[in-house]
């Protein structure tokens, strides 16, 4: 299980067997204007609870550099996390297999909060009131993730997924 195709729907089942809806970025977010890809990898919904989420597979690790350059259609906020990030592992103090985590944790992810109802809108069947982030990673990078949340001041967190066998670990933390 390294690659998209693979992990991707191992990601649905773990949220609808935690009693989740779950709509996939890719099937089921229509995106919107010229930057429709700027959307999430899911969107998973339980009760007033609604997650958007980024999924990072086996083949994405979080030492790749392109994690931290300045794609064309940053928001200003999230290209100053990555460098931000960037400038902290450059001078040692930031381990860049927990850096990698942040930039999604604190760039990405708000990233996706700021472009609903521009780049892509909430499910019709999505009337909760409570919006989180939802990371989805290998279970290997468990121990990375958590450092990086703690780094990015997010310590109150609830796990979906880990030690259930199928290899991936997902944390809901407040946006």
């Amino acid at each position: 299980m390294s690659g998209k195709n693979e992990f991707h729907p191992k990601v649905k089942e773990s949220f609808i067997a935690a009693g989740y809806e779950y709509f996939d970025g890719d099937k089921d977010i229509k995106g919107k204007t010229r930057q429709h890809r700027r959307k999430p990898d899911y969107i998973a919904v339980k009760d007033d609870l609604i997650i958007i989420g980024e999924i990072k597979s086996p083949n994405e690790p979080p030492t790749k550099g392109s994690w931290r350059k300045k794609q064309p259609n940053d928001s200003d906020e999230f290209a100053k996390v990555r460098q931000d990030i960037h400038d902290l592992e450059e001078a040692g103090m930031v381990d860049p297999n927990v850096g990698g985590h942040g930039i999604i944790i604190r760039g990405q992810i708000p990233d996706y909060l700021s472009k609903i109802g521009i780049t892509f809108d909430l499910p019709a069947s999505a009337p909760g009131s409570v919006i989180k982030g939802g990371y989805t990673v290998p279970s290997s990078q468990a121990k990375n993730v958590k450092a990086a949340l703690s780094n990015c001041g997010k310590v109150k967190y609830q796990v979906i997924g880990n030690n259930n066998g199928d290899g991936l670990v997902t944390y809901i933390f407040e946006l």
